[in-house]
């Protein structure tokens, strides 16, 4: 080789991957124009960056992916129990005679959380409720909702046995200071054992004639794909200090009585249905967004 003439060396496998990565040509020091592959290359980077970036902002939406429920503050305790795939509202025409001192306010059950906790827990277990007073706590979370003013009215429906609006309830009861750490804990662990769905909102006096074998006769839980329809096996009209009805909650067996799942194994969702005179609630789950880190969650 002739001497003073410089050798051109291959770039190194490192900067190859990179330029590749960077989106540069696999000559760092060449004039030569981008190529279309290049180009492309490019752009599929931006795009994955864009997705990203994305995801972030989507998972900071959804407090139930993006943090352990001891972390949750009051704004995304507000998101999960009013604003979430286990919570629906549906507006309906007030075509009774209201009575404004019936219901709960908008996004608010009737009862506190640490009330919520200990009676879900209980019924469960086939025990009776819990009768401590109403707790108030929960006017500190809520998204205000709708309010009740005629001709429209909004009824929550929110899927009461959700380990993740389990969590919110215990995490508000716990930031109230109602229940400790430990007891949150401990009503957590107690097993479900069948889907509950609770109905309350600003004015519940389509409910205040009805029995609970009325309701039970009225209301129904199917799959969209299992096709199968159940009634519920035993139905909870809390009231509050006048007496009144503020919030139902139905449970449901997770299986028909010949033993098929309600919610089949590709279930896409549940429609809940209760319809009586002058009322006709109804909607659907959609339990492909029902999930949190651990996994589905109906």
């Amino acid at each position: 080789m002739a001497a003073g003439r410089k050798v051109r060396q291959s770039p190194s496998r490192y900067q190859q991957q990179k330029c590749l990565f960077e989106g540069q040509p696999d000559k760092p020091n060449s004039n030569q124009p981008e190529k279309g592959g290049q180009v492309m290359h490019k752009k599929i980077l931006a795009g994955v960056a864009f997705l990203v970036v994305t995801g972030l902002v989507w998972a900071s939406n959804e407090p139930w992916k993006a943090k352990p429920y001891q972390q949750w503050d009051k704004a995304d305790l507000a998101v999960i129990l009013n604003d979430s795939p286990w919570v629906k509202k549906v507006v309906v025409d007030v075509n009774w005679k209201r009575n404004a001192s019936s219901g709960s306010q908008a996004g608010m059950t009737a009862t506190g959380p640490a009330v919520e906790l200990r009676e879900h827990a209980e019924m469960q277990k086939g025990g009776p409720p819990d009768t401590s007073p109403p707790d108030p706590s929960m006017s500190s979370v809520g998204s205000g909702g709708a309010t009740s003013t005629l001709p429209n009215t909004a009824f929550y429906i929110r899927w009461y046995s959700s380990r993740v609006i389990r969590e919110a309830l215990a995490r508000v009861a716990i930031i109230s200071g109602k229940i400790s750490e430990a007891e949150g804990a401990k009503l957590l662990a107690e097993p479900v054992t069948d889907y509950e769905i609770i109905v309350f909102g600003p004015d519940m006096t389509p409910f205040e004639s009805l029995t609970e074998d009325q309701l039970k006769s009225e209301t129904s839980l199917e799959g969209k794909q299992s096709k199968q329809k159940v009634a519920p096996a035993s139905v909870r009209l809390n009231k509050g200090p006048d007496g009144r009805i503020n919030s139902v909650v139905f449970f449901f067996p997770k299986k028909t009585d010949s033993g098929a799942d309600v919610a089949s194994a590709q279930e896409k969702g549940l429609e809940f249905v209760c319809k009586m005179k002058g009322l006709n609630l109804h909607n659907a789950f959609d339990t492909r967004k029902m999930g949190d880190e651990k996994g589905a969650d109906f």
